[in-house]
């Protein structure tokens, strides 16, 4: 069993519930453009139709340079949490315990089935947008 900070909130209205690197993990250096699994030392009952789902804390992403990499973990998950991270930064960046690392959401999950159809039948008309993409709407300032 892990020695580990619980996870919690740290101020009541935060939607995130931050987890912590385990106080008993060994100091890691994480090179750029290289990435680290974590074990929490965390298990938790995720209640059917619903995902327990990570997210960068703003104060790691920004000043460290290190991102969540697998986010989501299913209701039908029983093992103990790792936490993935991405050195997206261009400088060595240390993994050390006790440290606030990321957070998770706990967010319901829609039920609905996928279903296969002919490319024809998939819209009933065209949208104003269409097939626009990636800065298709503008991604300049307005005046």
């Amino acid at each position: 069993m892990r020695k580990v900070i619980p996870p919690m909130r740290a101020h009541s209205l935060d939607a995130g519930i931050d987890f912590f690197v385990p106080s008993d993990f060994t100091i890691t250096k994480v090179s750029p453009n290289n990435s680290i699994k974590i074990p929490s030392g965390i298990k938790v009952n995720i209640p059917q139709g619903w995902a327990l789902i990570a997210f960068n804390k703003s104060g790691v992403c920004t000043t460290l340079g290190v991102i969540a990499g697998a986010c989501v973990i299913d209701s039908g998950y029983q093992g103990e949490i790792h936490i993935h991270l991405i050195n997206v930064s261009k400088k060595d960046v240390f993994i050390t315990p006790d440290m606030k690392i990321m957070q998770f959401l706990l967010m319901p999950v829609s039920g609905v089935q996928t279903e296969e159809c002919d490319l024809e039948e998939l819209y009933e008309e065209e949208s104003e947008r269409s097939t626009g993409g990636f800065g298709s709407t503008g991604w300049e300032r307005a005046a």
